[in-house]
């Protein structure tokens, strides 16, 4: 197929890619770099994010309209005398390894930052990987745009 200007086609692509890149590998740095430089604490899976209207909590399993769909996470913990309530932002794509209700996690949190907290579990890991892929071919079709012979 013949586009009319492929060089800005390709200028587009490789800055949304680098842009995902960038955000979804800051989160996967994040995971990865808190729980040694930041302090960490247990936590309790209390809910769902819904995202209809903002992020709200749902409390049931079967709350969702998808029954097979992949739910983030909302959690809570305390730490110094503080009771936090947040949700993962990591994008959650296996079904079969949702969290579940009552479920105990570690959680992970810059020092004197606890609403930054974000969940230590390998469940965090394929959404990001997968965030970070589609980044990267956007970054390879940019760049194929660009460069063209």
């Amino acid at each position: 197929m013949k586009t009319s200007n492929p060089k800005i086609i390709g200028l587009v692509m490789l800055v949304v890619g680098l842009g995902i890149i960038c955000f979804w590998g800051y989160s996967l740095f994040k995971l990865t770099t808190y729980p040694f430089t930041g302090n960490t604490a247990e936590a309790k899976i209390i809910g769902y994010k819904v995202s209809a209207n903002g992020a709200r909590m749902v409390k049931n399993d079967s709350s969702s309209n998808k029954l097979f769909a992949a739910r983030s996470p909302f959690f809570e913990f305390t730490t110094n005398n503080k009771n936090i309530k947040t949700y993962s932002k990591s994008p959650q794509l296996i079904t079969f390894f949702n969290y579940i209700i009552g479920d105990n996690v570690t959680v992970a949190f810059p020092n004197n930052e606890p609403e930054k907290a974000v969940i230590v579990s390998w469940k965090e890991i394929p959404g990001l990987l997968l965030m970070i892929s589609i980044g990267l071919l956007c970054v390879v079709v940019g760049k194929s745009y660009l460069f063209n012979k």
